[in-house]
């Protein structure tokens, strides 16, 4: 895994520390307050540490992540409606739970194309011919995949996200599996 920056890194012990103080504080508080003097002994601050490091490591699983933009609707639609214009069409999606908030980017021949958070999809234009399909999650590259790419057709590629691994799979192109991602977001590639 790529190392962190220094802000980021910064980042992270600010928040371990910060929950961490202020999750000992209120439970000092309302244990104090509950006990009064009866001598009951203060909570411990490994509850609070304990919470800091949860926090921080959810923090960590998201630092990767990048602001894309959705596209619109008509725009969605378009990229699911047949290809006549001589090129081919890849559209590469993402579904299911795990990782659902950890963006996975999708290289193609390379180069990085967009990043794709569960439930989205990407339709991206390439000429004809074989193409490299490639996704990384926290800078972990998967195994390369092969894609023909055919002129006039489109080709479906599901992104299965297992823990920190993604892998791209290639799906037959079926009616049902539209219909899915009709009512599924799509990103600008």
């Amino acid at each position: 895994m790529k190392k962190l920056p220094l802000s980021k890194q910064l980042i992270f012990v600010g928040i371990v520390f910060g929950v961490a103080m202020l999750t000992s504080f209120v439970l000092a508080f309302f244990a104090a307050a509950a006990a009064g003097r009866s001598g009951q002994p203060l909570p411990s601050p490994i509850i609070g540490l304990s919470l800091g490091v949860v926090a921080g490591a959810i923090y960590l699983g998201l630092a990767g992540n990048r602001r894309v933009a959705l596209a619109s609707g008509d725009a969605r639609q378009a990229a699911l409606a047949p290809v006549v214009d001589g090129s081919a069409r890849l559209i590469v999606f993402r579904r299911g739970f795990v990782g659902k908030l950890a963006g996975v980017d999708v290289y193609l021949d390379g180069e990085v194309r967009t990043q794709l958070k569960s439930p989205r999809f990407a339709a991206l234009t390439v000429t004809p011919g074989v193409h490299a399909l490639e996704t990384r999650m926290h800078n972990k590259p998967s195994a390369s995949l092969t894609v023909e790419a055919i002129a006039n057709a489109t080709t479906i590629i599901e992104v299965e996200v297992a823990m920190k691994q993604a892998t791209p799979v290639q799906r037959p192109d079926e009616a049902g599996l539209r219909a899915v991602l009709a009512g599924t977001p799509m990103v600008v590639a």
